[in-house]
């Protein structure tokens, strides 16, 4: 009994020593990317005499929420006197155990977005009770490597609309979020004012959350925007619930709206029909061309192509086009020749295509 208890104390002295005689030093990711195996870029620093057989283990926290979303352990690792370089190969094979869905998918991938705490824990390799040796805890945030990049209405716009299109391009890369959704603002600048300021201090005049589409439409059953003023917008990248990144801020003013004059025309209006299923190719005459187009969305701006019997595009024009039918006239400058069968092309929001096809009269 008296040996046993002995060995115990004796035991117990010994992981006291080591205690003080091993530390962990971990090298802290930059924040951004980050990938699974860069967790495990640390050191160990030992200072006794004889080889000592350790084990580390890894409890990784989301600070959103301070829950772990996975833990692990290494293999046990032997130190002599002096620092020990580590990297995830040189202690595999490491045993996770994951608590979040979005870890549990990562494989050798990257973190997914979001604020992490890594604490890691030397252990001695003791078949009867592991000993704390060194603890020690870093923070880790894990960025995109671009914020949304905002497309439409571009940065200072004029626009006829006063129930804007928006659209954007996605944070780069998308791999590294699970759950990617789009918070919208946009928000009146006072005269005072600049565009960042707008957007932080002023009640945004349209606020969509949750959009998981890189594309929204201003409703019409909103309040018309104002002409002449300034109004700033701005998307957010968000991982769920979580923060991610953030646009740029944009303007754009609505400008009083001008009522094109009818050009004077007397010739038919070609109706165009979706993909290739258009009648036969109209021959122009006089340098007029009249197209018919019914719409099923509400009013938005448009790019009409004109294009040759080869796809290059000839000439764009934009137009605004209406809920329901909508008459156009078009004046067939020099860029169009003879004896050459042209298309015009309308896109609508679902991006399909409609499109007739037309000559120049001898």
């Amino acid at each position: 009994m008296y040996r046993r208890l002995l060995s115990v104390m004796l035991f117990v002295l010994l992981a006291l020593a080591g205690n003080a005689q091993v530390s962990v030093s971990v090298q802290e990711p930059p924040a951004g990317i980050v990938q699974k195996k860069q967790l495990w870029n640390l050191s160990l620093i030992y200072s006794g005499n004889n080889p000592v057989s350790v084990m580390i283990g890894l409890t990784l926290v989301d600070l959103a929420d301070n829950q772990p979303v996975l833990t692990a352990y290494t293999r046990p690792v032997t130190l002599v006197k002096g620092v020990k370089q580590l990297k995830a190969a040189d202690i595999e094979p490491i045993d996770y155990q994951y608590f979040s869905p979005a870890f549990g998918r990562l494989g050798d991938a990257l973190l997914p977005i979001g604020n992490f705490q890594a604490c890691y824990t030397v252990y001695t390799d003791a078949k009867i009770e592991n000993q704390v040796l060194s603890e020690n805890c870093i923070p880790i945030e894990v960025q995109p490597l671009s914020p949304p990049q905002l497309t439409m209405p571009t940065d200072s716009a004029l626009i006829q609309q006063p129930w804007p299109q928006f659209s954007w391009l996605p944070p780069a890369p998308v791999t590294l979020f699970n759950d990617l959704n789009y918070d919208l603002l946009v928000t009146e600048v006072r005269s005072d004012q600049t565009a960042g300021a707008a957007i932080q201090e002023n009640m945004p005049v349209y606020n969509m959350r949750r959009l998981t589409t890189l594309i929204n439409n201003y409703p019409s059953s909103a309040k018309r925007l104002d002409t002449g003023k300034v109004y700033a917008w701005r998307v957010i990248a968000k991982n769920g619930e979580n923060y991610a990144a953030q646009s740029d801020v944009w303007t754009f003013r609505v400008t009083q709206e001008q009522p094109e004059k009818p050009a004077r025309f007397s010739g038919a209006y070609i109706e165009v029909k979706q993909g290739s299923d258009y009648t036969a190719t109209v021959t122009v005459s006089d340098n007029m061309f009249g197209v018919k187009f019914y719409s099923y969305e509400k009013g938005h701006e448009s790019v009409i192509r004109f294009m040759d019997e080869k796809g290059e595009v000839i000439k764009d024009i934009k137009k605004t086009i209406d809920y329901g039918n909508n008459l156009m006239v078009f004046k067939l400058d020099q860029a169009f020749k003879k004896d050459v069968t042209y298309f015009i092309d309308i896109t609508d929001l679902q991006m399909s295509h409609y499109r007739a096809s037309f000559r120049m009269a001898n």
